[in-house]
């Protein structure tokens, strides 16, 4: 009886605990379905996208998507990109190695630079709205993976339509050694090409005629690409070239392909090893020509006359960091003309800093009160009377205006009895002129002080001694003992004398 009486009560109770159990569960799916709707609700009405994957990797502010040092080595899916216009898209240091197509997507300038590509597919850029600026530079790009069908843009049944809108390409610091001469069929509007960096060494047939294919060029930097020559026409068809760099290179002289740069406005040539500049190997005539830049040139010596005779404009001229230029030829900015006389360019900056200079001529510079500004330090200045109009006339009337403070900072490095004083200390001093040879009159005193007693004692000397000769004190010749023995001798008198 005991055991029916458990049993009974143990089914009794499974009964309850599966009732619960039901319960439950038919709570827990009315609790998710009110969840589902609650959470569906405001989906509904919010009208905000989902957030793009390119954005939870990257920063995206604005109009500017910054997917910089996220050490990325893939491209983006199509559909992971925002339905967005976007000012700047930049890629900068990361490790994309292939460059594929971009989907359609609006963006002005996009940053690749500092990466590892080496291979960029034919028209990747193509499906790109509104591209006006592409940053390749500093990558391993080679000449041979540089193809023309890279900027290739959208065709048509009948023509292809280039990337009209690209005006800007920086290929700078790749491993280009030439490009391909058709190279920018597709981006002939270009107005701004950086190839700085590269391996040329000579600008060959092939470069030169792409370069040539670019009308509407303005600004081209062939910097640090060591070079040494440029083709004499490689600027010819270049009529639009304002601004042109050629530092860094290894020009001996100013190249004469600049003589066909007509609009040639601003021209950077430093750190050339250019020694001298003269007549016989100056700047080529550019009548445009507003800005020269000579800046860090370790083997320049000269600036002689007429170096700079054919920049009729010059506006500012840079002549800095020349540790060897001593010598600047007041006719150097100077051109003949015809029986008029010499005529200056209309300068009105002037930057001298950092060379061995010891006199700045009173010619140099037509008018020095046309002037804007005007930078001569740390040069070796002689302050004696060939440095008159500069000390004496030009830095009082003027310094302070062109120079600001820096003017109390200009010193004497000789004559010795000025060395290291201040140019303005010696405003109001008449300078005296440096003799000949080297000689320092300063030191003239002392010499003829030592002269003078020289004499007062080598006079009463010889006189002794020549007193002393004629007496016979020393035997000189064929004189011998009785010859001493006369010296000393005295007549007798005679008595018939008397």
């Amino acid at each position: 009886m005991d055991h029916r009486l458990l049993i009974i009560f143990t089914c009794i109770l499974f009964t309850v605990e599966c009732q619960n159990i039901t319960e439950i569960d038919k709570t827990g799916e009315n609790d998710t379905v009110v969840t589902k709707i609650e959470t569906a609700e405001p989906l509904e009405v919010s009208s905000v996208p989902k957030l793009s994957a390119l954005c939870t990797v990257c920063n995206c502010t604005g109009d500017i998507i910054d997917c910089d040092n996220r050490n990325l080595t893939n491209h983006f899916e199509d559909s992971q990109w925002p339905n967005k216009i976007f000012n700047v898209v930049s890629f900068k240091n990361n490790s994309l190695i292939h460059v594929k197509p971009f989907p359609a997507v609006q963006i002005r300038k996009l940053i690749l630079k500092e990466n590892k590509i080496t291979k960029i597919d034919h028209a990747a850029f193509k499906q790109l709205i509104n591209l006006t600026e592409l940053d390749l530079s500093y990558n391993q790009i080679t000449t041979e993976n540089l193809q023309p069908d890279v900027f290739e843009g959208k065709f048509s049944s009948v023509l292809y339509e280039p990337l009209e809108k690209l005006v800007v390409l920086n290929l700078a610091h790749n491993m280009l050694v030439s490009l391909q001469q058709d190279l920018f069929e597709h981006i002939s509007d270009l107005k701004v090409l950086n190839l700085s960096g590269n391996h040329f060494s000579n600008v060959d047939y092939g470069t030169s005629v792409a370069l040539s294919s670019l009308p509407h060029l303005e600004e081209l930097d062939l910097s640090y690409c060591r070079l040494k020559t440029l083709p004499s026409n490689q600027f010819y068809s270049s009529k639009s070239l304002k601004k042109l760099n050629l530092s860094g290179n290894e020009f001996a002289s100013p190249p004469n392909a600049l003589e066909e740069a007509t609009a040639l406005e601003v021209l950077y040539m430093d750190e050339n090893p250019i020694q001298i500049i003269h007549h016989s190997r100056p700047f080529s005539h550019m009548p445009s020509l507003k800005e020269l830049s000579l800046c860090c040139m370790p083997y320049l010596t000269v600036v002689g006359k007429r170096a700079f005779s054919g920049l009729t404009s010059l506006e500012s001229l840079r002549v800095e960091n020349c540790p060897k230029l001593e010598l600047i030829d007041e006719y150097a900015l100077a051109s003949e003309v015809d029986s008029e006389g010499p005529v200056w360019p209309p300068l009105k900056k002037l930057y001298l800093s950092d060379n061995a200079l010891r006199y700045l001529p009173q010619q140099f510079v037509a008018r020095w009160d046309w002037l804007e500004e005007l930078d001569l330090m740390n040069n070796k200045w002689s302050c004696d009377c060939n440095n008159q109009y500069l000390i004496g006339t030009l830095l009082p009337q003027l310094g302070k205006k062109l120079m600001g403070d820096e003017m109390y900072k200009l010193t004497c490095a000789t004559p010795p009895e000025h060395v290291g004083k201040n140019l303005t200390s010696l405003f109001h001093r008449k300078l005296r002129c440096l003799d000949l040879n080297g000689a320092q009159p300063e030191k003239d005193a002392a010499i003829l002080i030592g002269v003078l007693i020289g004499l007062l004692l080598a006079i009463p000397v010889c006189l002794t001694i020549f007193i002393l000769w004629r007496r016979g004190f020393f035997f000189c010749g064929t004189q011998g003992p009785a010859t001493f023995s006369r010296a000393f001798y005295k007549r007798a008198v005679n008595d018939d004398e008397f």
